[in-house]
Protein backbone atom coordinates (compact mmCIF):
# COMPACT_ATOMS: atom_id res chain seq x y z
CA UNK A 1 0.00 0.00 0.00
CA UNK A 2 1.46 3.19 -1.34
CA UNK A 3 1.48 6.40 0.61
CA UNK A 4 -0.99 7.72 -1.87
CA UNK A 5 -3.60 5.42 -0.39
CA UNK A 6 -2.38 6.11 2.77
CA UNK A 7 -2.99 9.85 2.71
CA UNK A 8 -5.90 9.62 1.10
CA UNK A 9 -7.89 7.73 3.65
CA UNK A 10 -11.06 10.22 5.16
CA UNK A 11 -11.07 10.27 8.92
CA UNK A 12 -14.43 10.23 8.39
CA UNK A 13 -15.69 6.92 6.80
CA UNK A 14 -12.12 4.77 6.97
CA UNK A 15 -12.70 0.99 7.86
CA UNK A 16 -10.68 -1.40 9.53
CA UNK A 17 -10.14 -3.03 6.40
CA UNK A 18 -8.85 0.28 4.95
CA UNK A 19 -5.85 0.46 6.87
CA UNK A 20 -2.20 -0.27 6.13
CA UNK A 21 -1.61 -3.24 7.43
CA UNK A 22 1.83 -3.03 9.11
CA UNK A 23 0.07 -0.10 11.19
CA UNK A 24 -2.84 -1.86 11.97
CA UNK A 25 -0.72 -4.75 13.22
CA UNK A 26 1.37 -2.33 15.27
CA UNK A 27 -1.51 -0.96 16.94
CA UNK A 28 -3.42 -4.37 17.13
CA UNK A 29 0.16 -5.02 19.12
CA UNK A 30 -0.19 -2.65 21.00
CA UNK A 31 -3.76 -3.15 22.48
CA UNK A 32 -3.46 -6.62 23.22
CA UNK A 33 -0.76 -5.68 25.36
CA UNK A 34 -2.24 -3.05 27.32
CA UNK A 35 -5.24 -5.28 27.31
CA UNK A 36 -4.20 -7.61 30.32
CA UNK A 37 -7.70 -8.68 30.82
CA UNK A 38 -8.47 -9.84 27.18
CA UNK A 39 -11.69 -7.79 27.13
CA UNK A 40 -10.76 -6.45 23.69
CA UNK A 41 -9.71 -2.84 25.37
CA UNK A 42 -7.53 -1.74 27.25
CA UNK A 43 -9.04 0.14 29.88
CA UNK A 44 -8.82 1.44 33.83
CA UNK A 45 -8.34 -1.93 35.43
CA UNK A 46 -5.86 -3.31 32.78
CA UNK A 47 -3.39 0.08 33.52
CA UNK A 48 -3.83 -0.48 37.38
CA UNK A 49 -2.43 -4.11 36.04
CA UNK A 50 0.38 -2.50 34.77
CA UNK A 51 1.14 -0.41 37.11
CA UNK A 52 1.23 -3.34 39.60
CA UNK A 53 3.48 -5.02 37.22
CA UNK A 54 6.23 -1.74 37.03
CA UNK A 55 6.30 -1.70 40.98
CA UNK A 56 6.66 -5.46 41.49
CA UNK A 57 9.28 -6.10 38.84
CA UNK A 58 10.84 -2.68 39.07
CA UNK A 59 11.14 -3.42 43.02
CA UNK A 60 9.70 0.48 43.81
CA UNK A 61 8.34 1.64 46.73
CA UNK A 62 8.00 4.64 48.28
CA UNK A 63 7.49 7.62 45.92
CA UNK A 64 9.07 5.62 43.29
CA UNK A 65 5.88 3.53 43.56
CA UNK A 66 3.09 6.69 43.96
CA UNK A 67 4.20 7.83 40.38
CA UNK A 68 3.93 4.89 39.05
CA UNK A 69 0.08 4.69 40.40
CA UNK A 70 -0.60 8.41 39.42
CA UNK A 71 0.97 7.84 36.08
CA UNK A 72 -0.96 4.90 35.00
CA UNK A 73 -4.33 6.36 37.21
CA UNK A 74 -3.90 9.31 34.91
CA UNK A 75 -3.09 7.58 31.73
CA UNK A 76 -6.33 4.89 32.62
CA UNK A 77 -8.92 7.57 32.62
CA UNK A 78 -10.43 9.12 30.29
CA UNK A 79 -10.47 12.88 29.60
CA UNK A 80 -13.36 14.73 28.85
CA UNK A 81 -12.61 15.64 25.50
CA UNK A 82 -9.58 15.12 22.66
CA UNK A 83 -8.17 12.30 20.95
CA UNK A 84 -6.93 10.21 23.93
CA UNK A 85 -10.87 10.50 25.46
CA UNK A 86 -12.26 8.86 22.07
CA UNK A 87 -9.39 6.03 22.20
CA UNK A 88 -9.78 5.40 26.36
CA UNK A 89 -13.50 5.46 25.86
CA UNK A 90 -13.71 2.95 23.14
CA UNK A 91 -15.04 -0.43 24.49
CA UNK A 92 -13.85 -2.51 21.35
CA UNK A 93 -10.79 -3.48 19.06
CA UNK A 94 -12.15 -1.81 16.01
CA UNK A 95 -13.50 1.36 18.23
CA UNK A 96 -9.89 2.08 19.65
CA UNK A 97 -8.04 0.83 16.32
CA UNK A 98 -10.43 3.80 13.99
CA UNK A 99 -9.80 6.49 17.24
CA UNK A 100 -6.16 5.75 17.01
CA UNK A 101 -6.02 6.12 12.98
CA UNK A 102 -8.20 9.15 13.46
CA UNK A 103 -5.66 10.77 16.08
CA UNK A 104 -2.37 9.76 14.51
CA UNK A 105 -2.31 12.89 12.07
CA UNK A 106 -3.61 15.56 15.39
CA UNK A 107 -0.74 17.41 15.95
CA UNK A 108 -2.49 17.59 19.50
CA UNK A 109 -2.33 14.32 20.00
CA UNK A 110 0.99 13.44 19.12
CA UNK A 111 2.33 15.98 21.29
CA UNK A 112 -0.32 14.48 23.98
CA UNK A 113 1.57 11.20 22.97
CA UNK A 114 4.52 12.84 23.64
CA UNK A 115 4.60 13.83 26.93
CA UNK A 116 2.64 10.70 27.89
CA UNK A 117 5.63 8.55 26.50
CA UNK A 118 8.18 11.42 27.94
CA UNK A 119 6.40 10.50 31.72
CA UNK A 120 6.48 6.87 30.78
CA UNK A 121 10.41 7.14 29.89
CA UNK A 122 10.84 8.58 33.55
CA UNK A 123 9.44 5.23 35.20
CA UNK A 124 11.37 2.86 33.55
CA UNK A 125 14.38 4.75 34.09
CA UNK A 126 14.56 2.76 37.59
CA UNK A 127 17.73 4.74 39.01
CA UNK A 128 16.77 7.84 37.83
CA UNK A 129 20.01 8.36 35.79
CA UNK A 130 18.54 10.16 32.39
CA UNK A 131 18.56 7.12 30.75
CA UNK A 132 17.73 3.42 30.25
CA UNK A 133 19.80 0.85 30.31
CA UNK A 134 19.39 -2.85 28.59
CA UNK A 135 18.35 -4.05 32.18
CA UNK A 136 15.97 -1.42 32.85
CA UNK A 137 14.23 -1.73 29.47
CA UNK A 138 14.04 -6.00 29.83
CA UNK A 139 11.83 -4.49 33.12
CA UNK A 140 9.36 -2.70 29.86
CA UNK A 141 9.00 -5.59 27.97
CA UNK A 142 8.54 -7.95 31.17
CA UNK A 143 5.44 -5.84 32.64
CA UNK A 144 4.06 -6.16 29.11
CA UNK A 145 4.87 -10.23 28.66
CA UNK A 146 6.73 -9.31 25.66
CA UNK A 147 8.84 -12.33 24.38
CA UNK A 148 12.26 -10.66 25.54
CA UNK A 149 14.43 -12.55 22.71
CA UNK A 150 13.45 -9.92 21.09
CA UNK A 151 14.44 -7.30 23.25
CA UNK A 152 18.14 -6.37 22.03
CA UNK A 153 16.94 -5.98 18.24
CA UNK A 154 14.74 -3.04 19.26
CA UNK A 155 16.88 -1.47 22.09
CA UNK A 156 19.51 -1.17 19.70
CA UNK A 157 16.70 0.26 16.68
CA UNK A 158 16.22 2.82 19.37
CA UNK A 159 19.29 3.56 20.32
CA UNK A 160 20.33 5.89 17.38
CA UNK A 161 23.58 7.49 19.31
CA UNK A 162 24.73 4.00 19.68
CA UNK A 163 26.22 4.56 23.35
CA UNK A 164 24.64 1.34 24.66
CA UNK A 165 21.54 3.65 27.03
CA UNK A 166 18.18 4.95 25.39
CA UNK A 167 17.91 8.68 26.22
CA UNK A 168 14.58 9.82 26.91
CA UNK A 169 14.46 11.34 23.41
CA UNK A 170 15.49 8.64 21.68
CA UNK A 171 12.44 6.45 23.74
CA UNK A 172 9.72 9.26 22.96
CA UNK A 173 10.87 9.22 19.02
CA UNK A 174 10.96 5.36 18.89
CA UNK A 175 7.39 5.71 20.45
CA UNK A 176 6.28 8.77 18.34
CA UNK A 177 7.95 6.45 15.36
CA UNK A 178 5.81 3.01 16.10
CA UNK A 179 2.57 4.88 16.26
CA UNK A 180 2.69 7.00 13.79
CA UNK A 181 4.43 5.74 11.31
CA UNK A 182 2.05 3.92 8.44
CA UNK A 183 5.33 2.57 5.89
CA UNK A 184 5.12 -0.56 5.08
CA UNK A 185 9.10 -1.24 5.76
CA UNK A 186 9.01 0.15 9.18
CA UNK A 187 11.25 -1.97 11.18
CA UNK A 188 10.67 -0.13 14.43
CA UNK A 189 8.44 -2.91 16.98
CA UNK A 190 8.38 -0.57 19.99
CA UNK A 191 5.91 -3.34 21.49
CA UNK A 192 7.49 -5.66 20.64
CA UNK A 193 6.97 -8.39 17.52
CA UNK A 194 3.60 -8.08 15.54
CA UNK A 195 0.49 -9.93 16.28
CA UNK A 196 -0.55 -11.80 12.88
CA UNK A 197 -3.30 -10.15 10.85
Amino acid sequence: MGDTKISSLSNKHVKVRDLPITWLRKLITMIQLYDTDNDGHGGYEDFMTLADRLIKYGKLDGKAADDVIEFFQSYGSASKAGARSEMMAATGTAQQILAAWKARDNPAAVELWRSKYSRMFKLFDLNSTGFITFDEYLTFWRIFGIDPRFARMQFDYMDTDADGNISEGEFVDAAIDNFCNADLDAPNRFYGPLVKY
